[in-house]
């Protein structure tokens, strides 16, 4: 899904080229579809081979995959020429973005589309002058028999000449019907192993998924996934926490080259009598964990090796004071937080964080745990701000700043 989106973004970006002078020309006004075309060449699907095998694929699944995804109508192919989308261009100033692009596709790859009538487009992309930061976004919405759903989607792309390439992708959706409201928000970073693109040996990754879903009661699912994988094999570790229920999984696998399991261990914690008395047990265990094998993969500390490596200060612990992360009506037992560079509030511009993070108070198996995914720069740490993030009854994001601060380690 990740690498769809990615080559979905850079097939956009190619496309936006086509016209991207006019746009320009003409900032605020809106470019129709078509207006110009642009040639598919080998140079274009080369690098959608590239973005493949950065984020951990063989040349030769690169190409199987590209391939599919031309044969769906997804991506073209080499020759075809492709209109233009419908965009306007606009000059920003705020936090790590200089240009704003909105623009509207058409569902299939080789037709033209109109300039919108109510000025809504579908997606957005935004991008500094170096290219080295691109940001993209997407709103779709639906209502059928009563029902009404809501997806918002973005995409934060990070590369860099001979860096690491680095994508974080937040999906927020919301289900309202028959006095019913559901509210679902996942994030997921996907990076390379090493800081130095050239030095990445066997397309080695690393990963790390959460999701949050709130149920009609408003009772919190967690779950977080963090792993690694290159060409010999790969590792992840699963948690899923249900404390409305009183009850934790944690999983731990580990596979081959071939996508085959040499390795499965899982733990189950419950309450007995849904109040503090809970009871672990290890539910099963198979198979050997091959630590030389597996030298090169397995890391409990989870390490993203980005620039910059941060800690939240004070550490969430069971009873956290005032105005921190961890406390408050409802967040007692999970909390999510971003991190903004300082003067920017997410309440209006919201994707223009700079970090992530989660509180996990795992009261059946020992009490609370917390991460941060940081991926500023260092001359952003001391002025940076930590914003709780939640999502209210009618699906809005709301962001509140917390007391806690990051230190750099």
């Amino acid at each position: 899904m990740v690498s769809e989106i990615l080559q979905s973004y850079k097939l956009d970006l190619a496309l936006i080229s086509g016209a991207y002078d006019k746009a320009k020309a003409s900032p605020g006004v809106c470019i129709p579809g078509g207006s110009e075309s642009v040639r598919i060449t080998p140079e274009i699907e080369e690098e959608f081979f590239l973005g493949m095998e950065r984020l951990g694929l063989t040349r030769d699944e690169a190409k199987d995959e590209v391939f599919r995804l031309q044969i769906s109508g997804n991506l073209p192919f080499v020759g075809q020429s492709v209109p233009t989308p419908a965009m306007v261009y606009n000059n920003i100033s705020t936090g790590e973005y200089d240009v704003e692009i909105r623009y509207t596709v058409s569902e299939s790859v080789g037709t033209s589309i109109a300039c919108p009538t109510n000025n809504q487009f579908q997606k957005t992309i935004r991008f500094n002058t170096e290219k080295t930061r691109i940001f993209s976004s997407i709103s779709r919405s639906l209502s059928v028999f009563g029902v009404s759903l809501s997806v918002d989607a973005s995409i934060k792309y990070i590369t860099e000449a001979g860096k690491k390439d680095k994508a974080v992708l937040n999906i927020k959706q919301v289900t309202n019907g028959f006095g019913i409201s559901e509210k679902s928000t996942t994030r997921f970073s996907f990076e390379e192993c090493n800081r130095d693109t050239n030095a990445n040996a066997n397309n080695c990754v690393q990963l790390a998924f959460s999701n949050i879903y709130d149920d009609a009661n408003d009772n919190k699912i967690t779950t977080l996934v963090k792993g690694r994988t290159n060409d010999t094999g790969g590792y992840v570790l699963t948690e899923y926490i249900d404390n409305g229920n009183f009850y934790e999984y944690y999983l731990e696998e580990t596979y081959n080259q071939d996508g085959e399991i040499d390795y499965f261990y899982v733990e189950y914690y419950e309450s007995l009598d849904s109040g503090s008395t809970y009871e672990p047990a290890v539910i099963e265990q198979l198979g050997s964990l091959d630590l030389a094998k597996y030298g090169d993969l397995y890391d409990t500390n989870f390490d993203f090796e980005w620039d910059v490596f941060v800690e939240l200060v004070p550490a969430p612990t069971t009873s956290n004071a005032a105005g921190r992360i961890g406390n408050g009506s409802g967040f007692s037992e999970y909390d999510a937080f971003v991190v903004m560079p300082a003067g920017v509030n997410p309440n209006n511009f919201p994707d223009e964080f700079i970090g992530w993070g989660e509180f996990f108070n795992n009261f059946n198996s020992g009490g609370p745990v917390h991460y941060i995914d940081f991926y500023g720069d260092a001359s952003q740490v001391a002025g940076a701000v930590i914003w709780r993030y939640s999502i209210d009854s009618n699906g809005n994001e709301v962001y509140v700043t917390r007391t806690n601060t990051i230190n750099k380690l």
